[in-house]
Parts: C-alpha cells; sequence; structure tokens
C-alpha cells in the first residue's frame, strides 16, 4: 500500500510538473511585438496607403509589421514576401514567404541567408487587404542594424542644405565626408572625397559604390578611381535625381555604410511623394582638387591633455565619426 502511495504521488507530481511546462510554452510571448519592432534597429519606409516597419538582421532574421495611415498595426488580412539576391550566386533572387508571428499583434516572420556582402539588396512585396506594398532596403552586413548605428553616430553632423563645392550632395562616412554629384546633362556621376573645410583632396586607397533607388528602380552603381585617383567617377543609368542613396565606402580595411541624408528613427518616404536627393547638377567640373598636404589642426575638447589633433588627408579622429562636423 505504501509503495502505491508513493507511485501515485510521483505521477501526480510529474503530471503538475508537465502541465507547468506546457503552459509554459504556450504563454511563450514572441520576441519581437508590434510595440517594441521600431526599438530593434528597424527601418520605416511610409507608402501612400500606410507604413512597413522593418528589421534584416545579420543572421538573415526579418521582421515585418504594416501599419495604417494613422500609425495602427493591421493585424488582419496581410500577406507577402521578402527576396534577396545572394552575392555571387547566379540564378533568380531566393524568396521566403512573410509567416505572421501569433500573439505579436501583426509582425511578421522571414528567414533569408546570412548577410555576407557589403551590400545587399532585400525586396519586400506585401498585399494588405488588397493595397500592394513595395520596396527594397540595402543593408550591409550588420543588416538594418548597422544603418541605425551609423546615423546615430553622426546624428550631430549638421550638413544639410549645405552644398558641396561642386553643387552636389554632403554625407558623412566614416570619418569622411564625401560630396556626390552628377551631370544633368550627359549623367557622368562623381564622388569626391572633402576635408574639414569642405574642399576635395586626393581620394587615396578609397573605395566606393552606390545603391540608388529611382522611379525606375534599385541599381547599385560600382565607382573607379577617376584621373590620378582625385575623384571617383561612375554613370547614372538614368539622368534622374535619386529618392534614395546608399553609400559604402573601405579603407584600410574597414567599410562604412550610410543611408544617405537618414537621421535616427525618421521615417522614409517612399513611391511617386518620395523627395528627391539632388546631386543632378549643371556642372562643368571647374572644382580643383588640392594635392597638397594639407595639415588641420583643431581642439579636441575632451580635456585630457591631448588638445591638438593633425590631419593629413586621412582625417583620422580620436572619436569615431562624433561630433566632428557642425555647418549648418
Amino acid at each position: 500500500m505504501r509503495i502505491q502511495r508513493c507511485l501515485r504521488s510521483m505521477v501526480v507530481a510529474l503530471g503538475v510538473a508537465s502541465a507547468a511546462l506546457v503552459s509554459s510554452a504556450c504563454s511563450k510571448s514572441p520576441q519581437i511585438t508590434a510595440e517594441s519592432i521600431e526599438d530593434n534597429w528597424a527601418l520605416t519606409e511610409q507608402h501612400e496607403p500606410g507604413s512597413v516597419v522593418m528589421t534584416v538582421a545579420q543572421d538573415g532574421q526579418v521582421t515585418a509589421l504594416v501599419k495604417d495611415r494613422d500609425g495602427k498595426p493591421i493585424a488582419a488580412d496581410v500577406s507577402g514576401s521578402v527576396s534577396v539576391k545572394v552575392p555571387g550566386k547566379d540564378g533568380a533572387p531566393m524568396s521566403a514567404a512573410l509567416v505572421p508571428e501569433p500573439r505579436s499583434g501583426g509582425v511578421l516572420l522571414a528567414k533569408l541567408p546570412p548577410l555576407e556582402d557589403d551590400l545587399t539588396e532585400v525586396s519586400y512585396e506585401l498585399k494588405v487587404k488588397g493595397e500592394p506594398f513595395k520596396g527594397v532596403l540595402h543593408v550591409p552586413r550588420g543588416g538594418t542594424r548597422e544603418l541605425q548605428e551609423s546615423a546615430r553616430e553622426h546624428q550631430t553632423t549638421q550638413l544639410d542644405g549645405t552644398k558641396g563645392p561642386n553643387g552636389g550632395v554632403l554625407q558623412p562616412v566614416g570619418d569622411d565626408i564625401v560630396e556626390i554629384v552628377a551631370d544633368k546633362e550627359s549623367g557622368d556621376l562623381r564622388v569626391y572625397v572633402l576635408d574639414l573645410n569642405l574642399k576635395p583632396v586626393p581620394i587615396g586607397e578609397r573605395e566606393i559604390k552606390l545603391a540608388v533607388q529611382t522611379a525606375s528602380g534599385p541599381d547599385v552603381i560600382v565607382l573607379a578611381p577617376g584621373p590620378d585617383r582625385l575623384y571617383f567617377t561612375g554613370k547614372l543609368n538614368v539622368k534622374v535625381n535619386p529618392t534614395k542613396v546608399t553609400v559604402v565606402l573601405k579603407e584600410g580595411g574597414h567599410t562604412h555604410v550610410v543611408l544617405c541624408g537618414y537621421r535616427p528613427g525618421a521615417v522614409i518616404v517612399v513611391g511617386p511623394s518620395a523627395p528627391v536627393i539632388g546631386i543632378l547638377v549643371a556642372t562643368t567640373w571647374a572644382v580643383k582638387v588640392d594635392v597638397r598636404p594639407t595639415v588641420v589642426v583643431h581642439d579636441d575638447d575632451d580635456d585630457d591633455g591631448r588638445v591638438l589633433v593633425i590631419h593629413k588627408h586621412k582625417h583620422k579622429h580620436k572619436g569615431k565619426g562624433k561630433g566632428k562636423w557642425h555647418w549648418k
């Protein structure tokens, strides 16, 4: 009798433990919800009928959320997919369905191959209550997180509205400032590297490519060094100002990727109402590149006893890209 009672007690205990485990598994909350997705390095693209909030992680995990015009998450009647062209592999892009995450408030999940290139094109196509949402993200190895971190690194930089020496668009990238400019008649594209006084300097051993988005679609342009490595050259496939430009700059074993003009937390307007980035100008390329060993000396203002920083073209900084330029 005592043995039977002991066995019965063990069975009851095991049943309670199993029920607790099942209850715990069933009540497990999703890692990302409609309320938390924007705090997980997401980019938000504004379409005409609403917006798409999306993260792309280094391991290829994609999360997406669709919101209506009032910014409210849409959890029902949403379907779609994401696709990616795996760098270095032939064939059609790889596609993955966006699957609803239970109890997340409308978050969709998909899994793509890990990000291995310095720039990967990720396309999404959603249908929300019959309305199409289509877009393209160009993401670095670190995914949308890296783009957000790059934007935060330069959020104190105030270059909005400041034109480059050739009339082009200025963008901080890593420890450099670049000017992106194209001839409006020919579509010839140039990228200059500028010093702290916004004067062009030789490009050195840097490498640059641009991902541009226009009404005709996305395009990646690998730029070539110009004569005497004074600037980079390329060609626009269509002679129109782009709505998005992503810049990849390599130097000394380091790669920096930025979304031109983006500020942390900003909404990126896409589609017919998207503002353009004015890189097309009427130019005769008259601006000269200063090939002399320019030296700029300034106070680093950190009260550590090292008050002077010397720059010779490569713009080496003690602080990584924070608060170096303050033009308005």
